[in-house]
């Protein structure tokens, strides 16, 4: 008995000092961003997908982010190694402090970008209430991956977050208020105004748990 609760202390120790690879994809497609996290997983590396982290400007197309201290030759040799068989760029290191680009202990920063065209978001769109619990809302980016949604009542009420683009289309939001993520999907439209067919930007929520945000809420914005 005694042997199984040491054991059992030693497993639960070994699990808890695993590092976690953070990993934040932009602008990669799908299929290969799911083939990646199957082949890390299969090679022991623990994995955790972020949500709301953008890749900086200056960082290359694959670049691993540890803390200074951090010093794992084995591991990093089988993290590129891996890689390389995934066919990606040639990896970068980066050694800072920096917010959420900043990793405990042996955690590390895996960023990859892909090859897919960039996303172009519109600044701001308006929400079809039908499709959104009768609530009036309006649905507003900015250029610093932030994005807020405000709720038109006699007073008006906004839930503030961050948001990622994982492809042309796809974009995950997390909003400070909401305890799951929601994702969205953008897409153009033609439609009919007093000034003949006109090309809109449509989004529409396609997994969330919010009443806030039901899946399906629709918003647009006609381009005229």
């Amino acid at each position: 008995m005694k042997w199984f609760t040491v054991l059992t202390v030693f497993i639960f120790l070994v699990g808890c000092t695993s590092p976690k690879v953070f990993l934040t994809t932009e602008r990669l497609a799908d299929k290969e961003r799911a083939q990646l996290i199957s082949k890390l997983t299969d090679k022991g590396f623990n994995v955790k997908q972020t949500v709301g982290v953008h890749i900086p400007e200056e960082f290359s197309d694959v670049v691993v982010a540890t803390n200074l201290a951090n010093e794992s030759p084995g591991f990093f040799e089988r993290l590129e190694e891996l890689l390389q068989q995934q066919g990606l760029a040639p990896v970068t290191y980066q050694k800072f402090y920096q917010q959420k680009h900043y990793y405990k202990g042996r955690h590390i920063g895996l960023y990859i970008r892909g090859k897919e065209p960039r996303m172009k978001l519109p600044p701001v769109l308006r929400g079809h209430e039908k499709t959104c619990n009768e609530q009036r809302l309006i649905l507003e980016f900015d250029k610093n991956m932030k994005l807020s949604i405000y709720i038109e009542n006699e007073e008006i009420t906004s839930y503030r977050g961050s948001y990622q683009s994982i492809l042309p289309s796809t974009i995950h939001a997390k909003f400070s208020d909401f305890k799951n993520s929601v994702t969205l999907e953008l897409s153009q439209i033609s439609v009919e105004t007093y000034a003949g067919m006109k090309t809109a930007d449509k989004i529409v929520v396609t997994k969330s748990d919010q009443e806030i945000l039901p899946v399906g809420c629709k918003f647009t914005i006609i381009h005229y």
